[in-house]
């Protein structure tokens, strides 16, 4: 009972009354028709890990009041992830400086960590940390046991660690960090973690990255953070036939925190 109330809380308050009765409708109507399997995703197939998979917001619902603002689960696409990466430490426009500290001293942080795909192949790159910070138990969980198999198999270059709870509570590391968001919620989380980012990292700024891949919400860094780069980045073919919410045209926004 208490998950159908959160997927109506959820529903109602992106959807509307009408939207969501329109959606118990089409719903309805796919429960009396036979279920399309979904296919393995080929980097779960190669790696034996569970990271694919498309799961909307409504059917995340764990009863937590951030539940609303979820935005849903799809992990990035492989190869974007590492073409976003390989961008990030190439910066070198003659007005935008090159990241401050070697990819060893940061820790790299998935905000919204899903099952963690992000997290997987940050720990093939050499960083000082890998963390994944995930709101929802179950994909918490799974993220865990698919880290634990990619550190068992020796795939891992850095540690892991997964944290369930909400992003807008997480104490940030010291140190260098580097902050990955694949659009996982709303403005209204969105602004507080960009304000106790802010707070976290105002005495030594050039200590934060923050790479925000599919920015739906990209209008909640105008206060505090400069945008140092935005590109669609590269994604390839077979990424884009098997990824359920692939799109070329998506971008991915590096921010700093703006100098007062």
């Amino acid at each position: 009972m208490t998950t159908f109330l959160g997927k109506l809380r959820w529903s109602i308050q992106h959807c509307g009354v009408a939207g969501t009765l329109q959606a118990a409708a089409k719903s309805i109507g796919r429960n009396l028709r036979p279920q399309t399997q979904h296919q393995p995703h080929p980097f779960d197939l190669e790696h034996g890990t569970d990271t694919g998979g498309l799961i909307s917001g409504a059917d995340l619902a764990s009863g937590h009041p951030s539940d609303r603002f979820v935005e849903g689960y799809a992990a990035v696409p492989p190869s974007r992830f590492r073409n976003i990466v390989a961008r990030w430490q190439a910066s070198g426009a003659p007005h935008i400086l090159a990241p401050p500290h070697a990819l060893a001293e940061y820790t790299f942080v998935d905000v919204g960590c899903g099952k963690g795909r992000a997290v997987l192949l940050a720990s093939e790159l050499g960083f000082r940390e890998i963390v994944g910070v995930e709101l929802n138990p179950p994909l918490a969980a799974t993220a865990k046991t698919n880290a634990d198999l990619w550190t068992a198999a020796g795939k891992a270059r850095s540690p892991i660690r997964i944290e369930q709870g909400d992003a807008a509570d997480f104490v940030w590391p010291s140190g260098p960090c580097v902050i990955f968001l694949f659009n996982p919620f709303g403005a209204t989380v969105m602004k507080r973690v960009l304000d106790r980012l802010a707070a976290a990292f105002r005495d030594h700024p050039s200590d934060l990255e923050v790479l925000y891949c599919k920015p739906e919400q990209a209008g909640a860094f105008a206060e505090s953070f400069e945008m140092t780069w935005c590109e669609a980045t590269e994604i390839s073919p077979e990424d884009l036939v098997v990824d359920p919410v692939a799109d070329p045209r998506d971008q991915t926004r590096a921010y700093r925190l703006r100098r007062k």
